[in-house]
Protein backbone atom coordinates (compact mmCIF):
# COMPACT_ATOMS: atom_id res chain seq x y z
CA UNK A 1 0.00 0.00 0.00
CA UNK A 2 0.85 3.48 -1.10
CA UNK A 3 2.25 5.65 1.91
CA UNK A 4 -0.29 8.34 3.23
CA UNK A 5 -0.40 11.62 1.49
CA UNK A 6 0.93 14.64 3.64
CA UNK A 7 2.52 11.68 6.41
CA UNK A 8 6.12 13.61 6.45
CA UNK A 9 6.97 16.01 8.48
CA UNK A 10 7.51 19.01 6.51
CA UNK A 11 6.13 19.72 2.29
CA UNK A 12 7.37 22.50 0.54
CA UNK A 13 4.87 23.99 -1.91
CA UNK A 14 4.61 25.75 -5.38
CA UNK A 15 1.47 27.09 -6.64
CA UNK A 16 1.42 28.92 -9.89
CA UNK A 17 -0.30 30.14 -13.20
CA UNK A 18 -0.22 29.58 -16.76
CA UNK A 19 -1.08 32.22 -18.89
CA UNK A 20 -4.79 32.86 -19.67
CA UNK A 21 -4.36 32.47 -22.84
CA UNK A 22 -2.54 29.15 -23.04
CA UNK A 23 -4.16 27.32 -25.53
CA UNK A 24 -5.05 22.71 -24.90
CA UNK A 25 -1.96 21.62 -26.67
CA UNK A 26 0.49 24.26 -24.80
CA UNK A 27 -1.30 23.33 -21.58
CA UNK A 28 -0.67 19.52 -22.49
CA UNK A 29 2.90 19.89 -22.83
CA UNK A 30 2.93 22.00 -19.55
CA UNK A 31 2.00 19.35 -17.87
CA UNK A 32 3.98 16.47 -19.64
CA UNK A 33 6.90 18.55 -18.25
CA UNK A 34 5.91 19.14 -14.93
CA UNK A 35 5.03 15.91 -14.12
CA UNK A 36 7.40 13.64 -15.98
CA UNK A 37 10.27 15.96 -15.89
CA UNK A 38 10.48 18.87 -13.66
CA UNK A 39 8.32 17.46 -10.27
CA UNK A 40 11.14 14.11 -10.37
CA UNK A 41 14.09 16.75 -10.66
CA UNK A 42 13.46 18.99 -8.36
CA UNK A 43 12.68 15.46 -5.45
CA UNK A 44 15.93 14.07 -6.82
CA UNK A 45 18.22 17.59 -6.79
CA UNK A 46 16.85 18.42 -3.06
CA UNK A 47 18.17 16.62 -0.25
CA UNK A 48 15.54 15.42 1.95
CA UNK A 49 12.73 15.53 -0.38
CA UNK A 50 10.60 12.53 -0.39
CA UNK A 51 7.92 12.78 -3.24
CA UNK A 52 5.97 15.30 -4.72
CA UNK A 53 2.43 15.35 -6.24
CA UNK A 54 0.45 17.79 -8.19
CA UNK A 55 -2.91 19.07 -8.00
CA UNK A 56 -5.07 21.44 -10.05
CA UNK A 57 -7.85 24.31 -8.20
CA UNK A 58 -11.22 22.92 -8.86
CA UNK A 59 -12.72 25.27 -6.91
CA UNK A 60 -11.72 28.53 -6.20
CA UNK A 61 -12.44 30.42 -3.14
CA UNK A 62 -15.67 32.42 -3.94
CA UNK A 63 -14.40 35.38 -1.80
CA UNK A 64 -11.81 35.71 -4.79
CA UNK A 65 -8.68 34.55 -6.91
CA UNK A 66 -6.85 33.67 -3.69
CA UNK A 67 -4.91 30.17 -5.12
CA UNK A 68 -3.22 29.22 -7.66
CA UNK A 69 -4.57 27.14 -10.88
CA UNK A 70 -1.73 24.63 -10.34
CA UNK A 71 -0.17 23.50 -7.07
CA UNK A 72 2.86 20.93 -6.62
CA UNK A 73 3.34 19.86 -3.28
CA UNK A 74 7.09 18.09 -2.38
CA UNK A 75 7.26 16.01 1.04
CA UNK A 76 10.05 16.47 3.26
CA UNK A 77 11.23 14.46 5.52
CA UNK A 78 12.42 16.45 8.44
CA UNK A 79 13.52 19.68 9.48
CA UNK A 80 16.96 19.19 8.45
CA UNK A 81 15.87 19.59 4.81
CA UNK A 82 13.45 21.81 5.49
CA UNK A 83 16.53 24.10 6.52
CA UNK A 84 18.60 23.38 3.92
CA UNK A 85 16.31 24.22 0.94
CA UNK A 86 15.78 27.39 3.05
CA UNK A 87 19.76 27.99 3.08
CA UNK A 88 19.97 27.46 -0.83
CA UNK A 89 16.96 29.86 -1.43
CA UNK A 90 19.12 32.47 0.24
CA UNK A 91 22.65 31.49 -0.80
CA UNK A 92 23.90 32.61 -3.54
CA UNK A 93 22.08 31.64 -6.94
CA UNK A 94 25.80 29.26 -8.17
CA UNK A 95 24.22 26.80 -4.99
CA UNK A 96 20.88 26.37 -6.27
CA UNK A 97 20.07 23.01 -8.13
CA UNK A 98 19.46 24.05 -12.30
CA UNK A 99 16.62 22.18 -13.66
CA UNK A 100 15.87 21.34 -17.82
CA UNK A 101 14.06 24.34 -19.27
CA UNK A 102 10.44 23.65 -19.99
CA UNK A 103 8.01 24.68 -22.84
CA UNK A 104 7.11 27.87 -23.38
CA UNK A 105 3.73 27.44 -21.73
CA UNK A 106 6.11 26.56 -18.68
CA UNK A 107 8.68 29.64 -19.63
CA UNK A 108 5.00 32.28 -19.22
CA UNK A 109 4.02 31.09 -16.08
CA UNK A 110 4.16 33.24 -13.11
CA UNK A 111 5.03 31.80 -9.47
CA UNK A 112 2.24 32.80 -7.14
CA UNK A 113 2.95 30.36 -3.80
CA UNK A 114 6.52 29.25 -2.60
CA UNK A 115 6.41 28.01 1.19
CA UNK A 116 7.32 25.44 3.37
CA UNK A 117 5.05 24.43 6.36
CA UNK A 118 5.15 22.11 9.64
CA UNK A 119 2.89 18.74 10.64
CA UNK A 120 1.33 19.27 13.93
CA UNK A 121 -1.33 16.82 13.44
CA UNK A 122 -3.59 14.18 11.57
CA UNK A 123 -6.68 12.48 12.36
CA UNK A 124 -7.77 9.58 10.23
CA UNK A 125 -6.39 7.18 7.59
CA UNK A 126 -6.55 7.09 3.66
CA UNK A 127 -5.50 3.82 1.97
CA UNK A 128 -5.07 5.58 -1.11
CA UNK A 129 -3.87 9.12 -2.24
CA UNK A 130 -6.45 11.65 -2.43
CA UNK A 131 -8.76 12.12 -5.32
CA UNK A 132 -9.11 15.93 -4.48
CA UNK A 133 -7.70 18.26 -0.99
CA UNK A 134 -9.72 20.50 0.55
CA UNK A 135 -7.29 23.77 1.94
CA UNK A 136 -8.12 26.02 4.52
CA UNK A 137 -5.59 28.51 5.86
CA UNK A 138 -6.61 31.00 8.65
CA UNK A 139 -4.82 33.17 10.90
CA UNK A 140 -5.31 33.80 14.55
CA UNK A 141 -5.42 37.51 16.44
CA UNK A 142 -1.60 38.97 16.52
CA UNK A 143 -2.16 39.59 20.33
CA UNK A 144 -2.98 35.88 21.09
CA UNK A 145 -0.65 34.75 24.15
CA UNK A 146 0.49 31.64 24.76
CA UNK A 147 -2.77 30.49 26.47
CA UNK A 148 -4.56 31.58 23.83
CA UNK A 149 -2.62 29.73 21.12
CA UNK A 150 -3.07 26.52 23.01
CA UNK A 151 -6.77 26.44 23.40
CA UNK A 152 -6.99 27.49 19.27
CA UNK A 153 -4.78 24.43 18.68
CA UNK A 154 -6.21 22.14 21.31
CA UNK A 155 -9.87 22.82 19.57
CA UNK A 156 -8.62 23.02 16.31
CA UNK A 157 -6.89 19.71 16.49
CA UNK A 158 -9.42 18.01 18.71
CA UNK A 159 -12.74 19.21 18.58
CA UNK A 160 -12.93 21.27 14.98
CA UNK A 161 -11.06 18.56 12.56
CA UNK A 162 -12.90 15.45 13.20
CA UNK A 163 -16.37 17.73 13.44
CA UNK A 164 -15.39 18.97 9.59
CA UNK A 165 -14.22 15.34 8.19
CA UNK A 166 -18.00 13.65 9.53
CA UNK A 167 -19.65 16.61 8.57
CA UNK A 168 -18.43 16.03 4.92
CA UNK A 169 -17.17 12.50 5.08
CA UNK A 170 -13.55 13.17 4.35
CA UNK A 171 -10.86 10.88 4.93
CA UNK A 172 -8.13 12.51 6.64
CA UNK A 173 -7.51 15.93 8.47
CA UNK A 174 -4.19 17.02 8.80
CA UNK A 175 -2.88 20.23 10.21
CA UNK A 176 0.33 22.49 9.26
CA UNK A 177 1.70 25.46 10.20
CA UNK A 178 4.18 27.99 8.34
CA UNK A 179 7.79 27.14 8.77
CA UNK A 180 8.99 29.60 5.95
CA UNK A 181 7.07 31.83 3.40
CA UNK A 182 8.93 32.60 0.43
CA UNK A 183 6.36 33.62 -1.88
CA UNK A 184 2.69 34.72 -1.00
CA UNK A 185 0.48 37.39 -2.44
CA UNK A 186 -0.67 39.99 0.06
CA UNK A 187 -1.82 40.12 2.83
CA UNK A 188 0.41 37.65 3.61
CA UNK A 189 0.66 33.60 3.45
CA UNK A 190 -1.40 32.29 6.51
CA UNK A 191 0.20 30.82 9.76
CA UNK A 192 -2.20 27.71 9.57
CA UNK A 193 -3.34 25.45 6.98
CA UNK A 194 -5.31 22.46 7.24
CA UNK A 195 -5.61 19.85 4.66
CA UNK A 196 -8.91 17.13 3.82
CA UNK A 197 -8.58 14.29 2.06
CA UNK A 198 -11.49 13.37 -0.03
CA UNK A 199 -12.30 10.50 -2.56
CA UNK A 200 -14.10 10.62 -5.53
CA UNK A 201 -17.21 9.57 -4.27
CA UNK A 202 -16.54 12.55 -1.48
CA UNK A 203 -15.20 14.86 -3.92
CA UNK A 204 -19.00 14.92 -6.22
CA UNK A 205 -21.10 14.99 -2.67
CA UNK A 206 -18.64 17.99 -1.22
CA UNK A 207 -18.65 20.40 -4.48
CA UNK A 208 -22.63 19.48 -4.84
CA UNK A 209 -22.81 20.59 -0.80
CA UNK A 210 -21.16 24.02 -2.25
CA UNK A 211 -23.11 24.53 -4.82
CA UNK A 212 -26.46 24.42 -3.03
CA UNK A 213 -25.55 25.70 1.26
CA UNK A 214 -28.05 25.02 3.08
CA UNK A 215 -29.21 27.86 5.66
CA UNK A 216 -29.32 27.29 9.16
CA UNK A 217 -27.30 26.75 12.06
CA UNK A 218 -23.53 25.92 11.37
CA UNK A 219 -23.64 22.33 12.76
CA UNK A 220 -19.78 22.91 13.69
CA UNK A 221 -18.78 23.42 17.28
CA UNK A 222 -18.28 26.77 18.73
CA UNK A 223 -14.98 27.44 20.12
CA UNK A 224 -12.57 29.61 22.61
CA UNK A 225 -12.14 33.25 21.62
CA UNK A 226 -8.95 33.04 19.80
CA UNK A 227 -10.71 30.28 17.49
CA UNK A 228 -14.41 32.78 17.40
CA UNK A 229 -11.66 35.31 16.49
CA UNK A 230 -9.86 33.66 13.75
CA UNK A 231 -9.23 35.17 10.10
CA UNK A 232 -9.53 32.44 6.95
CA UNK A 233 -7.46 33.36 4.17
CA UNK A 234 -8.86 31.40 1.44
CA UNK A 235 -10.38 28.28 1.08
CA UNK A 236 -9.37 26.26 -1.90
CA UNK A 237 -10.22 22.27 -2.91
CA UNK A 238 -7.26 21.13 -5.50
CA UNK A 239 -7.98 17.93 -7.60
CA UNK A 240 -4.68 15.32 -7.51
CA UNK A 241 -3.32 14.89 -11.15
CA UNK A 242 -2.33 11.42 -11.97
CA UNK A 243 1.51 11.19 -12.60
Amino acid sequence: MMAEAFSHPFMYWVGMNTAPNTDAAALAAFNTFYSKTHLPEVVASNPGFVRGWRYELLQPDPRGDFGPRWLAVYEMDGEAAAHAYAQRHDGAPEGRPTYTPGPAAWQESQSMWRMIWKRLSSCGSASQPPHSIFMVGMNIPPDTDAAGLAEFNAFYTNIHVPEVMAHRGYDRGTRFELYRAFRHPEPGCPRFCAIYEADETTTAATQQARSNPQSGRSPLSSGPPTWEKHDTLWRLVYRRIEL
